[in-house]
């Protein structure tokens, strides 16, 4: 039987968690430091979770049709549908720009196709593939007609993640050689790492870089900055994932009352804070206005959604339960 690697759980829980919050400041009120934290979140919060997905991606065809191609359809249509009848009138029912946050579901998509692509034979294979995905990175940026359309610009932008994550899950040899070095070694590199993050995020924030140049989506041009700006937040991006997979992940191979659970059903919390968020932005955005009401909304919404029972109706629903469900029935029949 396969052991559960709490470890992943509690990080699970911690990168959801930012999400969440991250998507609440911005319709929050304004107060002291708000921006700051905001950027903060932003600058490693999405690349962590997509190495964490490249992680434990695999291709499985029914669940990539039932469990990702099909509820990328449906939530489409059901968010833009929800969203256009609260009376943003930016926004109408179609399918060629994911909405919002199911840019992430999209390419996740596109990525586990990829998956045989991505299986290089060997290390060297490997690396040449993630050097190319970190040049394509940089490179789109300079392309103003790549945007929203398709979620194209954050395909190529954020493929390094997907990619790193799938690879460090596979590189046995590595973590050998990692755990194998003294408990001294290895703390004096996780402390360099952390004062290089320290310095890497200041210099980001003396230099201007918004949450808005980090989502992957916005071309050079069209919001002033270059490719060296992209490359230190992706420096920024690799220096945090090195410390909470490396670093914190060890540390973490326990249940956590209440975490542990709530990391174990973060698909309910992404595809369903959603709506709370644009029912909040377009009806009730004055619920938000003191910090004190946007961590108990933050607080509120985890523990609604994160429910191991919301968290079953998810996966059933959304992770192709039903699918196999079904196909169980007929079996027995």
């Amino acid at each position: 039987m396969k052991t559960r690697e709490f470890q992943y759980d509690n990080l699970r829980f911690l990168l959801i968690a930012l999400v969440v919050l991250g998507h609440l400041l911005e319709i929050a009120g304004e107060f002291p430091q708000k921006e700051v934290l905001y950027t903060l979140i932003y600058s490693f919060h999405m690349p962590a979770f997509l190495f964490l997905s490249g992680m434990f991606a695999k291709f499985d065809r029914a669940k990539w049709i039932f469990g990702m191609a099909l509820p990328y359809l449906v939530l489409q249509w059901v968010y833009t549908a929800f969203v256009e009848k609260l009376g943003d009138p930016w926004v109408h029912v179609q399918f060629s720009r994911p909405y919002w946050i199911l840019w992430y579901l999209f390419v996740l998509a596109v990525y586990t196709l990829l998956l045989p692509v991505y299986d290089a034979p060997s290390p060297a294979g490997r690396w040449l593939l993630v050097a190319a995905s970190v040049v394509l990175a940089l490179l789109v940026g300079f392309d103003k007609s790549i945007d929203y359309q398709w979620s194209a610009s954050r395909l190529i932008a954020f493929q390094p993640w997907f990619l790193l994550g799938y690879y460090f899950r596979r590189a046995d040899g590595l973590r050998a050689r990692w755990n194998g070095a003294g408990r001294m070694a290895r703390g004096m590199i996780l402390g360099l790492g952390a004062a290089c993050c320290v310095v890497l995020e200041w210099f980001m924030l003396r230099r201007g870089v918004t949450a808005k140049m980090m989502l992957g989506a916005y071309g050079y041009a069209d919001l002033g900055y270059s490719w060296q700006v992209r490359g230190l937040i992706m420096c920024c991006a690799a220096g945090v994932i090195f410390l909470l997979f490396v670093g914190l992940a060890p540390h973490l191979k326990r249940r956590i009352p209440v975490i542990t659970a709530l990391g174990q059903n973060t698909l309910s919390i992404y595809l369903l804070h959603g709506f709370f968020f644009h029912l909040l932005r377009l009806k009730f955005p004055y619920l938000l206005a003191q910090p004190w009401q946007v961590l108990l909304a933050w607080a509120g919404l985890l523990l609604l959604l994160g429910n191991p029972a919301v968290g079953r109706c998810a996966d059933f629903v959304f992770r192709a339960g039903w699918y196999r469900w079904i196909q169980r029935r007929c079996g027995h029949g």
